[in-house]
């Protein structure tokens, strides 16, 4: 336990603290399932630690098991160290876990070989975990020095925070302020610990250094500032022999502190001050390799005595502990570098972690060296297999300033930046890109940097390649050998020319240079059906597609953009099987980061299906992985899918908040497709609300994005119509249809015939309109979305009535209200009814699933998996969550729905319209 604050005689409160450990105690201990996650906060030496060890001892009392870790300044990067250190108690209990998150752990900590875990898998499988051993003991969770922690392991911490809900865990960090953390970390309750006040402060020190004169104690008072550790440590440094050192005020108490520190240093033996040192350098080795190391200097066990007799080292579970890390960082910051690299030096030939080892040599040389390099690399590649992927680019950092060629600092780089662009680290991954390419030569290394620089563009918004980039890059993979690689690199082009939806010369240069090279790459005819001109495509192009599927069935992120492709060609079915089988081979690698991309691709195809709800819960799936794999662009996506759910159901209310939410993503992200959905959202509410003119502005901004401007089409022209702006729609209609036929698109020819119903309508031409409308739902039949059939029928209907034919315009009317009805689309369902008795005729409504409570997206993606056959821990590790957590929400989705047994999910979903 660190001394920065003295408790009175007895085990009593804490002095001067007694107020701030009353209220974390009524905040983290409690009889029943609360969970709660609180960081204090204070400068160092506030008192914090003692406050964590006096609430860990309260909660102790209260029978709550304790699991601990504590961060360490300066510390190697060695990926969830801290994380296993705190589930270390727990690990006998993992086989509870679902398979993959036990799986994930299990790498995590090194303790089997397995693919690399993502860090949202391991956040997961920590949260069920915990929650596992809590449903039968309460846990509280100390984490000391969270600044310090590993990045892999602080990640995990926030996750854990924000979603302890009601689990019996608690969890108290202590942190300095100036450290911010995750936007995560702002989300938790925060405990602001300040200084001691007057009386306090005289108490704390009458306690700890009672032999004081008046004059001694005034100046330590004056000095301390209330801070428990300077009134403790200065006490020492003015009557002790470390008083020659002296005070000075004008320093920051951090500084003095330090200064007191090392002046106790003064009478210590120059063997034991070596001693003292190799502890600070080894960070959390065990005091056994620390030996080792000081015995390589001719030091050995005798030498630590004079530390723990001064109080300032001591062992603690087999290693080195600090009176306070204060005192390891005045000796790491006093230290010279010949020292430092010595102590360093004896610590990578006795340390028998190797990566630990690694770092220890790569901090003791100050040369560029391929050996020390290459074992770093080896580390880094460790941890990522780990799935620790912030240390592992550090790890590839450093050992790429260690490479002596430019050609293996280049290709280290760049592999630090692909990992840094998977971990989420956007801006250190474009300055790892960017350092590369201005020495790359090898062309795998230049492939990758492109490819890289483009993916971080189209996921976090970060500058990407310029055409004129794309060119020179292209000039320098010249060669039948580089043909691939040329291909890699027009394939990330092609992306983002579609994803920015930049100028027409832009498609055409690419795909003029795609057609340049002669390759079987499966790729080509990808790029080339991305690259085509609305409504023109070589009939080879369009045939090539769905024969890739089986081609591409272990690559996902090229099955990913077969689906796009297929997308832009409106070959909506494979499309649809394309999204699915990406995100299933997303999933089985356990990337949720490219999941969610996956994902969201396959909730817009859903609701262009018609199947709105379902879609809508896995976009929200989405947005949440995207939000947890900090990808603001795949996000930004989602919640624009989301607001087209929720418009095309009728609830304005959550449209609009759902806007709000994109539009501040748009603000520092925007994107073509999420624009072109939000506006779409938009224009469905203002078309709903009869404000046409709005409508038709919302709209045509669709167009930004060629694919979602032609699926919006009909609504596009039932706003001009209705707005008395035919005119605008109509060349946009001709266009349409060219490119149905094209495309050979039932749905896309469903849309255009309800566009042409429309238009003749308000020419006045009866007989043409009706013909339209026939079509419409000819075509509409085939293009398997009952949605769009039921608008088509809904409209034809309302003609039909205005022209006197009501009879003929009931059944119509009433397979759209039960449609609307099925899909909870009550606006829509209301507009039929109305008609339909308009029509003459009393509508007879089913029981609707908005007469049941609502689930939420979460609830409904849970209840759909359960109602497939799926136990509770084949949908966790399905949807990123616990399997307490999948209970739970079953539990509250059987009243919602009226039912009492799991065997009654699929009937209650089918005819809530949940399930199709």
């Amino acid at each position: 336990m660190s001394l920065t604050i003295a408790s009175r005689a007895g085990g009593g409160p804490l002095i001067g603290r007694s107020a701030e450990l009353e209220e974390l105690r009524g905040a983290v201990i409690h009889s029943e399932p609360v969970g709660v996650a609180v960081l204090v906060e204070g400068e160092a030496g506030i008192g914090k630690s003692s406050l964590l060890a006096e609430i860990t001892s309260r909660a102790a009392d209260a029978h709550y098991r304790v699991l601990t870790c504590t961060g360490l300044e300066r510390a190697s990067p060695v990926g969830y160290a801290a994380l296993h250190q705190m589930l270390r108690p727990l690990l006998r209990h993992r086989n509870r876990l679902p398979h993959r998150q036990r799986e994930a752990l299990e790498s995590a900590f090194g303790l089997a070989d397995g693919s690399s875990p993502d860090r949202l898998l391991v956040s997961v499988a920590a949260l069920g975990l915990l929650e596992e051993v809590a449903s039968s003991t309460p846990l509280f969770i100390a984490v000391e020095d969270l600044q310090w922690v590993d990045k892999s392991t602080q990640h995990v911490v926030e996750f854990i925070g924000l979603r302890l809900g009601g689990s019996q865990v608690s969890l108290v960090a202590t942190t300095r302020p100036a450290w911010n953390g995750g936007p995560g970390f702002q989300g938790l309750e925060r405990m602001l610990l300040g200084p001691l006040d007057d009386a306090a402060s005289r108490e704390l020190l009458a306690e700890v250094a009672p032999d004081l004169s008046e004059a001694q104690r005034v100046r330590v008072l004056r000095e301390a500032g209330g801070n428990p550790l300077a009134l403790r440590e200065l006490a020492i440094a003015v009557s002790g022999p470390a008083r020659r050192t002296g005070l000075r005020s004008v320093i920051p108490t951090t500084q003095r502190l330090e200064q007191a520190f090392l002046g106790q240093l003064v009478d210590v033996p120059e063997r034991s001050r070596t001693l003292l040192l190799l502890a600070a350098v080894a960070d959390d080795s065990r005091m056994l390799d620390v030996l080792d190391a000081a015995r390589l200097l001719g030091l050995d066990l005798g030498d630590l005595a004079p530390l723990e007799t001064a109080g300032m080292l001591r062992v603690v579970d087999e290693r080195p502990h600090f009176r306070h890390p204060l005192l390891r960082a005045a000796i790491l910051g006093a230290s010279p570098t010949e020292a430092l690299q010595r102590a360093h030096s004896v610590l990578a030939q006795t340390v028998r972690d190797p990566a630990r080892a690694a770092w220890h040599k790569a901090a003791s040389t100050f040369e560029r060296d391929d050996v020390v390099a290459q074992d770093l690399e080896h580390a880094g590649a460790q941890a990522q297999l780990r799935g620790a992927l912030v240390e592992a680019a550090a790890a590839y950092h450093r050992a790429a300033e260690l490479s002596e060629s430019n050609d293996g600092r280049s290709a280290r780089l760049a592999r630090a930046a692909d990992v840094s662009r998977a971990a989420g680290l956007g801006a250190e991954a474009l300055e790892s890109v960017e350092e590369a390419e201005r020495i790359a030569t090898r062309p795998e290394t230049i492939t990758l940097l492109a490819t890289t620089r483009n993916g971080l563009a189209l996921t976090t918004g970060l500058t990407g390649h310029s055409p004129a980039d794309i060119d020179r890059t292209i000039a320098r993979l010249k060669g039948p050998e580089n043909a691939d690689r040329r291909m890699d690199v027009l394939w990330a082009a092609a992306m983002t020319v579609r994803g920015r939806n930049l100028p027409p010369a832009e498609w055409r240069k690419v795909e003029r240079q795609v057609r340049a090279i002669h390759t079987q790459n499966p790729l080509k005819p990808i790029i080339l059906a991305l690259m085509s001109p609305l409504g023109q495509v070589d009939e080879d192009v369009r045939s090539a597609l769905p024969q890739l599927i089986p081609q591409l069935d272990q690559s996902p992120i090229g099955m990913l953009s077969l689906a796009i492709a297929a997308e832009s060609l409106h070959d909506i079915e494979t499309a649809l099987t394309c999204w699915g089988l990406a995100r299933e081979r997303f999933h089985e690698r356990g990337a949720p980061a490219d999941e969610a991309q996956a994902l969201r691709g396959k909730a817009t195809l859903l609701m262009l299906r018609g199947r709105i709800k379902e879609g809508l819960a896995e976009a929200e799936f989405a947005a949440r992985m995207a939000r947890d794999t900090a990808q603001p662009l795949v996000e930004g996506m989602c919640i624009a899918t989301i607001a087209r759910g929720y418009a095309t159901l009728g609830d304005s209310e959550l449209t609009a908040a759902t806007l709000q939410r994109q539009h501040e993503l748009a603000a520092m992200h925007p994107l073509a497709m999420a624009t072109a959905d939000a506006r779409w959202a938009a224009g469905i509410v203002a078309l709903s609300e009869n404000r046409y003119r709005d409508a038709l502005i919302d709209l045509t901004h669709v167009t930004v994005h060629p694919t979602r401007g032609l699926w919006a089409i009909a609504d596009r022209t039932e706003a001009a119509v209705r707005a008395d702006r035919a005119d605008t729609v109509r060349d946009s209609v001709d266009a349409a249809e060219g490119a149905a036929r094209a495309y050979r698109s039932p749905f896309l020819g469903s849309l255009v015939a309800r566009s042409k119903a429309l238009l003749s309508d308000a020419e006045g031409n009866a007989k043409d309109a009706e013909q339209h409308f026939a079509a419409a739902i000819g075509m509409g039949e085939f293009s398997e979305s009952p949605f769009s059939l039921a608008r088509t029928e809904l409209l034809f209907g309302e003609w039909l009535r205005r022209e006197r034919r009501p009879v003929e315009a009931r059944p119509h009317l009433k397979r759209a209200m039960d449609t609307f009805d099925s899909s909870s689309a009550t606006g829509l369902a209301e507009r039929a009814a109305a008609e339909l008795r308009a029509a003459g005729e009393a509508p007879r409504r089913g029981p609707a699933a908005a007469e049941l409570s609502p689930l939420t997206p979460q609830e409904l993606q849970v209840a759909l998996l359960a109602a497939r056959g799926m136990s509770n821990k084949e949908i966790a590790d399905r949807v990123y969550l616990s399997h307490r957590t999948v209970s739970t929400h079953l539990y509250k989705t059987f009243p919602k729905l009226a039912i009492s047994s799991r065997s009654q999910l699929r009937d209650a979903l089918e005819e809530g319209g949940y399930f199709k």
